[in-house]
């Protein structure tokens, strides 16, 4: 009978289990920190390209609201005007056709809406997260807040409009003007007469022209700069801050 010699495999020391542990733990380790990276990256890429399009609104903020202050100013003064010649008390026919062209050109409502594109974006998709500067996220929010006192303000003026405009119907003929489009202010239909003289109807009207008029030179004008100088400085900020031209 043969004996066969048996072969022993060669117990592996606990120090190669350790270093095939290491080895395996690193990798895995590695390939977390890869992904972290990456991820990293691309949200930080996401938030650069967030900023550039915030700045790109606000600068078109920036035309809107210049632009608005303008019309503001041209506003108030057209129904300052109005105001004082009915407050004036004299009803003779140039002063009865400038009334006419005066409340149909400036008694008109405020229509100005910034751009939202971003604002959607961030709100939305919970982009705000990806801000990590804080000095910025803190500058947007408050943008985005008083913005929002700025169309509340707007719908006050716009309420005060809707009243004066409604008192208006007893004191001016549509029929008088040439057409309806609202852009030929003094040409008329025959020579336009008021449908009444009434001291308080009158004066009712001109207390609520009067007042909406102030709310646009002193409350709204005023908002209106306040804001553009807060585009100028946060575009500014962004700017800094996102190394961007």
């Amino acid at each position: 009978m043969e004996v066969h010699a048996h072969s022993h495999t060669e117990r592996k020391k606990w120090t190669h289990y350790f270093w095939e542990f290491l080895m395996l733990f690193l990798a895995v380790f590695c390939g977390f920190l890869a992904e972290y990276q990456l991820e990293h990256l691309i949200e930080h890429q996401r938030e650069k390209q967030f900023m550039k399009s915030m700045v790109e609104d606000l600068e078109k903020d920036k035309v809107l609201l210049d632009n608005e202050a303008r019309l503001v100013t041209q506003q108030y003064k057209g129904l300052d005007s109005l105001t004082g010649i009915i407050y004036g008390g004299n009803f003779d026919q140039p002063a009865v056709s400038k009334m006419y062209e005066l409340q149909r050109r400036f008694l008109r409502p405020i229509q100005i809406r910034l751009i939202d594109r971003t604002e959607l974006q961030l709100k939305n998709a919970g982009g705000m997260r990806l801000i990590r500067n804080r000095a910025v996220a803190d500058s947007i929010i408050n943008y985005w807040s008083v913005t929002e006192l700025l169309y509340e303000q707007k719908d006050n003026i716009n309420s005060h409009r809707i009243k004066a405009k409604d008192v208006s119907f007893t004191i001016f003929n549509n029929k008088y003007y040439k057409d309806t489009d609202g852009f030929s202010y003094g040409i008329f239909n025959g020579v336009p007469e008021l449908m009444t003289q009434n001291t308080p109807v009158l004066f009712e009207f001109a207390n609520r022209v009067s007042h909406m008029s102030n709310l646009l030179k002193f409350n709204y004008e005023r908002r209106l700069e306040r804001q553009a100088e807060n585009v100028s400085v946060l575009v500014s900020l962004i700017k800094k801050e996102y190394h961007l031209k």
